[in-house]
This record gives structure tokens, C-alpha cells and sequence, in this order.
């Protein structure tokens, strides 16, 4: 009995211990999106992802491997030597009436000591790495650099 007990005890404080873990990763993610709404952005110190909604701008070439969505979703890590366009099927745009941050105009957001930085202007949303790489979102522009 007293063996059983011990091995349900490991058992809880091991499952305890991976909730924590799992918390504490999703703690770290921040969402946000701009004051326009188009554009909403979700990520942490080792990528951010940003979907915009409505742009006139032509995408980058979809890959053959792409059976997704594509020429919405574009992503940036800190190692990473260019923005890169996601084929993706879901969004991290905010859906008709979900409280999300909302980035002003000229605020910027910071992730992870500056590894990825994302600054909101009237002109659109652009994320950058400390290796100077990233893309810029708009209406009328996609640029991955």
C-alpha cells in the first residue's frame, strides 16, 4: 500500500511539474495586434508571428508545399536571415470582439532583450532582429529583409 502511495505521489508531483513547465512557457507568449486591427502579432523571445488581414501588396512566391493559406502570415526569429513568409491555416489576428493589447501608433513592443523588436506606425507594422532581418506589413507593402 505504502509503495502504491509513493508512486501515485511521483506520479502527481511529476504531472505538477509539467503543467508548471507549460504554464510558464505560455505566460511568456504576448499578443497584440494594431490600432487598425489588420495586423495582429503573437510571439516570445525565440519568434514572432504576424498576420495581416487586408493588403494590396503581392505576396512572396507561395512554395509548391504549400496547401495552406498563404501571403497573410509572415514570421521572424532572432538567428533568422530574413523575415520569412508561413503557409498557415489558422490566423493570430483577433477575431470580432476579443480584448487583445492593441499597439498605438510609434509604441513598440520588445521580446526578449531586444532579440525581436516590432514597432507600430500609421504606415504599418515592422518586426526586427537584432541581426537587423525581419519584414515590414502594410496595406500597400510586404517587405522580408
Amino acid at each position: 500500500m505504502a509503495r502504491m502511495t509513493r508512486r501515485l505521489l511521483v506520479a502527481l508531483v511529476l504531472a505538477a511539474a509539467g503543467l508548471m513547465a507549460w504554464s510558464a512557457s505560455a505566460v511568456a507568449l504576448t499578443q497584440f495586434a494594431t490600432p487598425s486591427r489588420n495586423i495582429g502579432c503573437i510571439g516570445d523571445r525565440t519568434e514572432v508571428r504576424c498576420d495581416i488581414r487586408v493588403t494590396d501588396a503581392k505576396p512572396p512566391k507561395r512554395p509548391k508545399a504549400c496547401r495552406f493559406d498563404w501571403g497573410t502570415a509572415y514570421v521572424i526569429t532572432p538567428g533568422a536571415k530574413r523575415g520569412r513568409g508561413l503557409c498557415a491555416s489558422d490566423t493570430t489576428l483577433p477575431s470580432p470582439g476579443q480584448r487583445i493589447r492593441i499597439v498605438d501608433y510609434g509604441e513598440r513592443i520588445v521580446f526578449g532583450n531586444s532579440a525581436i523588436v516590432c514597432v507600430s506606425r500609421k504606415t504599418g507594422l515592422t518586426c526586427t532582429s537584432k541581426r537587423k532581418h525581419g519584414f515590414e506589413l502594410s496595406r500597400q507593402r510586404i517587405r522580408l529583409f
